[in-house]
């Protein structure tokens, strides 16, 4: 009887969305082709007053309504009825009222736009859809939008943010090589990850990227403490920081430290220590450097970061290709972009410049084959023997699951190809 009462009552709430959306799909197409237009336009900008115009009775309440609206906004006016034009011819022959580029573009006017065609995704089985998309973005609002086609108009599956704008909380540096005594307290939980680099000849960086949660930056300091072991437990490297939380009053706070190595095993002890809270946490790892002996690896790994853009946050997270910020957790949302970062060496160059070609495959792991779900290409012609890459990934409609990426560089010079292989995962957002 119960489960009946839930199911009665299920149906209910469908049969009222659906009778609103016919009211609301009866109302739009009652006006006029220029009032339609002047809606979506107005749907971009301020949807209260757009659902205000919608509701007017005649077209004589809803030209005084929008010339009332538009008093003294001459320039703006102007502006706004230029786009909703354009939008409206380009993308609202299917679907108008669904198709999320419009009102995007009402607001924000003509984006970087890239066009994805459903060649993107190959070797699925024939089952799968594969639906087109598209990305925009507007650099000087550092805003990047992502759509994808569903059934007849596109839906935003994602915006996301950079440039200056994007204010990253990280730790900072306040003084190295103190000691501070560790006392018995509440245990303090913290993220880590970390990438293998080539420095020089039989020299690796080591960075190490952690994550803090801080729920009050007011006096804050917290004590780092990196020890490097050798195979026989010997300490081989040491750093003692001071640190304060830097552009941010509370949440997830970043930090990256970098330790040069000779290639050889190493254990790595990392432990922090909140001096406010008295709260003290350790961690501990494995990590093997011997494939850079000798310079043997020519690539480094493949690491998954969360932005990387041309703004400035801090020394530590600089590099060729701008600041690089570190995705602690590779568990991520569906549909949120994030980006990878790789160093290619030894490359052969030519004129002083090195060309290559970089392949990024994504696999489903949870097929137990390898079913390509997507694929990106791109070349790249610089200075030097060294390829600094960044790259933007965007799952778009990838559904929740396990992902591995296997990025493939070939110099195209000398036809010699070095691949680099990480993972990440998808869960249905919140």
């Amino acid at each position: 009887m119960e489960g009946r009462k839930y199911l009665i009552f299920f149906v209910l709430l469908l049969l009222a969305v659906y009778c609103a959306s016919n009211i609301f799909a009866a109302r739009y197409y009652r006006l006029l082709d220029g009032e339609r237009v002047k809606y979506l336009g107005l749907r971009g900008i301020d949807t209260l007053v757009a659902q205000e115009y919608l509701n007017l009775d005649s077209p004589a309440e809803r030209t005084k309504f929008y010339e009332s609206y538009w008093t003294d906004k001459d320039e703006e006016r102007l502006l706004f009825e230029e786009r909703s034009d354009y939008a409206f011819r380009h993308f609202g022959r299917s679907a108008p009222l669904s198709d999320d580029r419009i009102p995007v573009y009402v607001k924000y006017g003509e984006p970087r736009r890239e066009i994805i065609t459903p060649e993107k995704k190959i070797g699925v089985s024939a089952s799968l859809v594969v639906n087109p998309a598209e990305i925009w973005t507007y650099h000087s609002e550092g805003l990047m939008f992502d759509f994808v086609r569903i059934a007849r108009s596109y839906e935003l599956m994602s915006v996301s943010e950079f440039g200056e704008g994007v204010l990253i909380p990280h730790l900072k540096e306040i003084t190295s090589d103190t000691t501070i005594e560790i006392k018995p307290g509440e245990s303090l939980d913290f993220a880590l990850a970390y990438g293998r680099f080539r420095q020089q000849k039989n020299l690796t960086r080591l960075e190490i990227f952690l994550g803090v949660e801080i729920e009050d930056t007011t006096d804050f300091r917290l004590y780092r403490e990196i020890g490097v072991f050798d195979r026989r437990d010997s300490l081989v490297g040491h750093m003692k920081h001071i640190l304060a939380p830097e552009h941010g009053e509370i949440g997830m706070f970043v930090d990256e430290s970098n330790l040069w190595l000779k290639p050889a095993e190493y254990r790595v002890e990392v432990s922090l220590f909140d001096m406010k809270s008295n709260r003290a946490g350790k961690r501990e790892f494995s990590v093997n450097l011997i494939e850079y002996q000798d310079d043997v690896k020519e690539i480094s790994d493949l690491i998954p970061v969360r932005l990387i853009d041309r703004a400035f946050t801090h020394e530590k997270f600089e590099k060729p290709v701008g600041r690089v910020i570190p995705l602690l957790q590779t568990t991520l949302p569906v549909h949120r972009p994030f980006y990878l970062y790789s160093e290619a060496y030894n490359l052969q160059t030519k004129d002083g410049m090195y060309r290559v070609r970089t392949t990024y495959e994504v696999f489903n792991k949870e097929k137990m084959r390898q079913e390509v779900v997507d694929v990106m290409i791109k070349d790249w012609i610089e200075p030097g023997n060294t390829a600094y890459l960044g790259a933007e990934y965007h799952p778009m409609d990838l559904v929740p699951g396990s992902y591995m990426i296997v990025l493939k560089v070939k110099d195209l010079l000398s036809g010699k190809e070095r691949s680099a292989v990480a993972e990440f995962r998808l869960v249905a957002a919140d």
